[in-house]
């Protein structure tokens, strides 16, 4: 594996007839920018309400994946006792929980969005976490498919007052300049490459050998971070016995697509925020 800087081609489209905000322009400088109250605590607080609801009947609608060993990765219905598990996740709230909506597409994010999209973004992927993941650095290109590869963006939206030591996001600035390239001449992650078994190890070293620095992230209660494509981040170890509840959420613009929706044929939904939504669970 290796780093080379990026070609600016494949950046997503942008609505040149808008003025830059402070956001957009450190976006696009350094890979992420944060946006204070970018949502609403009772909208906050009426999805944990229905999230946790639904964890609690008897056939829920959500997926969760944890480890459960070493070299054990688990698919299974969500329920409360996952939640603590090793870099347990429950997937794509954002389709199937109201609640979520009001959050993803509010209206601070959804301008933003469409700032840097210059059309409607679609919510294709979301991820719940009760506690910090401590997964390690990686790059969203390497595991998440969209095409074209660079039509993408994320927000991490704090659902509570994030305290340190709990496994808080961590993220270089600027790195989503370089991207990863794997053995095979790829850009995504390749079970072959000679690092691929310490492949976050790998990532951290070379971006410090030029000259990098790693930031952490610790928002209020209703703080969003946004971050491009190439923006390498993960999760910082945790020693406190802490939740660390937040909501990330992958976006493309409504040009792009994945591959699995165009191997399931599925499309994309609007939503009453103005939004769009597409699952794969």
């Amino acid at each position: 594996m290796k780093l080379q800087r990026r070609l600016h081609g494949e950046e997503p489209p942008s609505d040149d007839s808008k003025p830059q905000s402070q956001l957009i322009e450190l976006f696009t400088k350094e890979g992420f920018c944060i946006q204070p109250k970018a949502v609403t605590n009772e909208h906050i607080d009426l999805f944990i309400n229905e999230l946790h609801a639904e964890l609690i009947v008897d056939k829920p609608r959500l997926f969760s994946t944890f480890w459960s060993g070493p070299e054990t990765k688990e698919f299974l219905p969500a329920k409360p006792e996952y939640l603590a598990m090793p870099e347990a996740k429950i997937l794509d709230v954002h389709y199937h929980l109201s609640t979520s909506q009001s959050l993803i597409f509010a209206p601070a994010i959804m301008e933003f969005l469409w700032d840097i999209f210059g059309e409607a973004p679609v919510a294709f992927q979301s991820l719940y976490f009760e506690y910090g993941s401590a997964q390690g650095a990686h790059n969203d290109t390497a595991f998440v498919y969209v095409e074209p590869p660079s039509a993408f963006a994320a927000s991490w939206i704090a659902l509570e007052d994030i305290q340190p030591n709990t496994g808080e996001l961590f993220y270089y600035p600027g790195s989503h300049e370089y991207e990863q390239v794997f053995a095979n001449g790829g850009k995504k992650f390749d079970p072959s490459d000679e690092h691929a078994g310490h492949y976050s190890h790998v990532l951290e070293a070379l971006l410090e050998e030029i000259g990098m620095v790693k930031e952490t992230f610790l928002p209020q209660k209703s703080d969003a971070l946004f971050w491009a494509a190439n923006l390498v981040h993960g999760g910082s170890p945790h020693t406190k016995n802490l939740s660390r509840r937040s909501l990330v959420t992958h976006y493309h613009p409504i040009s792009a697509t994945t591959p699995y929706a165009n191997g399931k044929k599925i499309r994309p939904q609007p939503t009453d925020q103005g939004g769009w939504i597409i699952s794969a669970t």
